[in-house]
């Protein structure tokens, strides 16, 4: 996992393929509308927004087809890792969603501020949108890099 200030993000052209076209393509959305897909060469990105959960309902989970790229444009939340090798599978891997889901304890955790982002590689259990003392509001963009 790489944890960032958004405007370093270009920096990591060379083991993030297309995180410039990526984040261009997040600069161009006039009107950005929660749960739609927009492509882009390498991928394509998608904006939520929302309150966090609380630590105990959030659930580790990780991808193979694409990395995770995950911003945050207003708010904030909490995101934690674990590897792969600690955590067992709640729910098998799914390829139309690419996505497997996990089971085990958060050990490693952080809260994630406006204008951060966090990287999530295809080896990193990671949960995503949880609070640990109150409830967050967050507005964010996730960008699926192809692997």
């Amino acid at each position: 996992m790489i944890i960032e200030r958004i405007d370093r993000l270009a920096n990591y052209q060379p083991i993030l393929p297309n995180i410039e076209k990526a984040l261009a393509a997040m600069q161009a959305i006039e009107e950005r509308k929660a749960g739609v897909h927009y492509p882009f060469e390498g991928g394509y990105l998608f904006f939520q927004t929302g309150t966090t959960k609380p630590l105990a309902e959030s659930q580790f989970e990780a991808h193979r087809k694409y990395i995770d790229v995950q911003i945050v444009l207003e708010g904030s939340e909490y995101a934690a890792l674990e590897d792969l090798s600690n955590l067992s599978v709640a729910i098998p891997y799914s390829g139309e969603r690419d996505v497997e889901k996990y089971e085990g304890g958060t050990q490693h955790f952080m809260k994630i501020t406006e204008g951060m982002a966090y990287v999530c590689f295809p080896w990193d259990g990671h949960k995503a949108v949880f609070h640990i003392d109150q409830p967050l509001e967050f507005t964010k963009a996730v960008i699926k890099l192809e692997v």
